[in-house]
């Protein structure tokens, strides 16, 4: 009788530690399913509005021509405000090769430059991007795409748009392109 009793004993593990086994098989990847979705899908930083103002030096005529393009504002509604402050202060330099008034009209110019945020809270983000101009009716369309080289969230991906839109009343002849504001059309995110 004891060895009937061991036995039902044993039985019993070897179902029981089946189930267990059972259970966590069908368990985990629905646990790692859980836990790496959500860290996907939401960026470490996003900010709602971004506006501001972009000089050109020496400005776009007809006549193609190198320029500087010095970017500069802020960045607001940011979240989670913990690591930033909530906002910060944008700069930004691209060069724009052989830039014309007919290649700012027309779009599809593909372009690269680097920036800094200057956090709320004094902390810093570096980064370097590429700009992709739109073409059509969205010429004035700007995304920018990059990385956060260092500082701040150093290694993310960085991604934004903008809508630029010429200040003053330039002519392109005597009066060159050396200013334009602008504007966000989706969050700039990073993560």
């Amino acid at each position: 009788m004891t060895v009937l009793f061991v036995e039902e004993r044993v039985t019993k593990m070897v179902r029981t530690l089946a189930r267990v086994m059972a259970l966590v098989t069908l368990a985990a990847p629905v646990a790692i399913m859980a836990t790496e979705l959500p860290a996907a899908a939401v960026p470490v930083q996003s900010c709602a509005h971004v506006s501001g103002y972009a000089t050109f030096s020496p400005g776009i005529t007809n006549t193609p021509r190198d320029n500087t393009v010095r970017a500069h504002g802020t960045e607001t509604s940011c979240t989670p405000s913990i690591k930033t402050g909530g906002s910060g202060s944008i700069t930004a330099t691209i060069i724009a090769k052989a830039a014309s008034c007919a290649k700012l009209g027309t779009g599809n110019q593909t372009l690269s430059g680097q920036g800094r945020t200057i956090w709320k809270n004094g902390r810093n983000s570096y980064y370097k991007f590429t700009v992709h101009t739109g073409t059509g009716s969205n010429a004035t369309l700007a995304t920018l795409s990059g990385g956060v080289t260092q500082g701040l969230f150093a290694g993310k991906h960085f991604q934004g748009t903008v809508r630029f839109k010429v200040s003053g009343t330039p002519n392109c002849t005597t009066v060159p392109v050396t200013k334009v504001t602008f504007v966000n059309t989706k969050p700039f995110t990073i993560g």
